[in-house]
């Protein structure tokens, strides 16, 4: 049989190089200097010949290809030679991989007729995008890229399943840590609902001179009242959600804390609120044996938890009620606007600012709002919320604490984002890492083990279709995958376990050079997972203190008729100028009420547009 020499192309080149051909025996090229000899036989199988290895050697790539190379013969000899069998055998990915190669021809024939061009240069730039030559490596290409999810897969739920989720865990059933060479995923299992609101277009302005519209304002209120009157469940309600995930019921699947990862995409406050809710401010949590672990593993270092708020937010949930109340009020009972049209006086937005428009989370108690009998500051009403008084005892879904849960009695948290207002819930926390195991296996209906009983991922929904369970699985299995940048590396030690390897004559250090590349990228990535997940929590936090700033900001001002001091303004309005124009509204009385005065360019309530 004639070999070809290495190209360094992605499949092609190798696979003729590795003599894995339609051929059938396997033999080592006379000029091989890299070798390896599978256990139970006796010939040699030619990894590198003289020739490539000098084209390739001291390039700043160099070792990086050789690697890449010697995984991908390694693959390709388990399925090709050995026959291995995982989620599909080698017949049935090569069936798949026809399949691939003919949807190709039929998708160049597409663009050549859509692009006014020709079938052959439809053609020739599909091959250039896959960096093959013809028909045959577009095939192979499709056959080890098959070949190579199949074998991770594998990897990920059967050869290593223990120890592997145990290290994607970060925390064994018995609450110690698991973390070996890379930072664990942390996952949490989470569903949340969405109500858009957009922010103030003034990068300062926003934190508290934002708005909402009318149909926001409603629609906040009612997706609340309904949570808190139980009427439907959280995943009823989540239909409603204004994302992707309302179709999912508001299942937004895994979460992990991987920084940087490919499939995060939720925004700091979100993943990063959450983190800090159950953490932080859920005190239950603070005494469980691996809290320490987990909060390392999540980035919650002792300068995050300084830089946080001491306490989580505790809005009333009256002042939702009074947003659905205020949100189509603009003007008086006689059309006067307020202070010459300032939406910055609108009672809704007045609301708006004050409760929910903060970027910490926060929690809904079934309380009263603060007392108040003159323009107090509205940060020290907050801080005087009447806790203790009830505001409807009648309402089911608030727990022993008055907070509002779903109908499992997990804890509804919110927070405001740049999309709007996120209701989330932690169907899955990581201080349930005892019940992981049953949690995150992978198992389906009908295989052994598999228990419908059980509370899993896999069984969070209901389905008569197979793959939706499976979808769920190989949901957990690409989290698993993908938490560990180095997660190939896994393979090549794993498949260098099966085989020997012999490196010779000017390659006798390979194989020291590719280990020590490895655990470069390794102690690389999990530097880049550190300070990205601390990048993460300083964008986030500084966020907050400007916040702070920008709302706690107060100032004095004029009266233009009286030449006296006015009341001590805040930039936040203060909630009694909201319920005042409320009543103007709904109750008006005699032009000289002094509300009227308030409202008008020269009162002291204009001073807050």
């Amino acid at each position: 049989m004639k070999k070809s020499k290495l190209s360094i192309t992605l499949v092609t080149g190798f696979i003729a190089a590795m003599a894995l051909s339609a051929c059938g025996n396997v033999t080592s090229d006379k000029n091989a200097i890299v070798t390896f000899t599978p256990y139970g036989s006796k010939e040699k199988v030619a990894l590198l010949t003289d020739d490539v290895y000098n084209a390739y050697n001291g390039t700043t790539n160099g070792i990086s290809k050789f690697y890449d190379k010697i995984l991908e013969v390694l693959i390709r000899y388990e399925f090709k030679e050995k026959g291995f069998k995982g989620e599909m055998n080698y017949n049935e990915i090569e069936k798949w991989a026809t399949n691939q190669v003919k949807e190709q021809k039929d998708q160049a024939d597409k663009n050549a007729k859509n692009n006014g061009t020709s079938y052959d240069t439809e053609w020739k730039s599909i091959l250039e995008s896959k960096n093959v030559k013809d028909e045959k490596g577009l095939k192979e290409y499709f056959i080890y890229d098959k070949e190579k999810t199949v074998m991770q897969n594998w990897f990920a739920d059967e050869y290593t399943a223990d120890d592997l989720k145990a290290e994607f865990l970060g925390v064994k059933a018995d609450g110690t840590s698991s973390e070996k060479d890379v930072k664990s995923a942390m996952p949490y299992h989470i569903r949340h609902i969405l109500v858009k609101v957009e922010e103030a277009g003034n990068a300062n302005e926003k934190f508290y001179k934002g708005t909402v519209s009318e149909e926001q304002a409603k629609k906040l209120f009612d997706v609340v009242q309904t949570l808190a009157k139980g009427e439907k469940t959280f995943t009823e309600t989540a239909l409603k959600s204004e994302d992707t995930s309302n179709e999912k019921g508001g299942d937004v699947g895994i979460v992990t804390n991987v920084a940087s990862s490919v499939g995060q995409t939720m925004v700091n406050e979100f993943r990063l609120g959450l983190y800090a809710y159950d953490n932080i401010y859920d005190t239950a949590n603070a005494a469980d044996p691996a809290a320490d672990i987990i909060k390392a593993g999540l980035g919650i270092t002792n300068d995050v938890k300084d830089a946080l708020p001491a306490n989580v937010v505790e809005v009333p949930y009256e002042a939702f009620v009074n947003l659905g109340k205020y949100a189509d009020i603009t003007t008086d009972a006689k059309n006067n606007k307020l202070a010459g049209g300032s939406t910055a006086l609108y009672p809704r937005n007045i609301i708006w600012n004050k409760y929910f428009n903060l970027h910490n989370v926060f929690v809904i108690k079934n309380a009263k709002k603060a007392d108040y009998s003159a323009l107090a500051n509205p940060r020290d009403e907050f801080d005087n919320l009447a806790s203790n008084e009830v505001y409807d005892a009648s309402l089911p879904r608030f727990n022993a604490n008055g907070y509002l849960v779903d109908e499992k009695g997990n804890v509804i948290v919110g927070v405001r984002s740049q999309f709007g207002i996120h209701f989330m819930v932690i169907e899955e926390s990581m201080y349930d890492y005892a019940e992981f195991a049953t949690y995150y296996d992978t198992r389906l209906p009908g295989e052994e083990g598999y228990n419908e009983n059980a509370r899993s991922y896999v069984n969070y929904i209901q389905s008569q279709d197979i793959e939706d369970y499976k979808k769920r699985a190989d949901d957990i299995l690409n989290n698993v995958k993908s938490f560990d940048k180095t997660y190939d590396y896994r393979l090549y030690n794993y498949l260098k376990t099966q085989v020997t390897i012999e490196f010779k004559d000017d390659a006798k250090d390979l194989g020291t050079a590719i280990d020590n590349y490895i655990n470069a990228q390794k102690e690389n990535n999990a530097y880049k997972q550190v300070e990205g997940l601390a990048d993460d929590w300083r964008t986030y936090t500084e966020m907050l203190e400007l916040q702070e700033y920008n709302r706690d900001a107060q100032y004095t001002t004029r009266n233009a008729i009286t030449g006296e001091i006015s009341p001590l303004l805040t930039r936040l309005v203060p909630e009694k100028v909201a319920d005042d124009f409320y009543e103007l509204k709904k109750n008006p009385t005699s032009v000289t009420d002094p509300r009227y005065i308030n409202f008008t360019e020269e009162g002291d309530y204009y001073y807050y547009a």
